[in-house]
């Protein structure tokens, strides 16, 4: 997060949007593992899956 924003920034959002935004980091974390871990056919389900195949 302090890749994009200065501390500063990070001090003036409110706690309730903080919250929301590592919410939001660590699910996109959890789900970039989840996929790494997917052989090419699992992610080809995946991907058809997501674009409503």
């Amino acid at each position: 997060m302090l890749e994009s924003w200065s501390p500063e920034q990070v001090m003036e959002i409110p706690d309730d949007e903080l919250t929301d935004i590592m919410k939001d980091i660590m699910v996109f974390q959890a789900m970039s593992g989840l996929l790494a871990d997917l052989t090419p056919e699992e992610m080809e389900i995946f991907d058809a899956a997501v674009a409503g195949r």
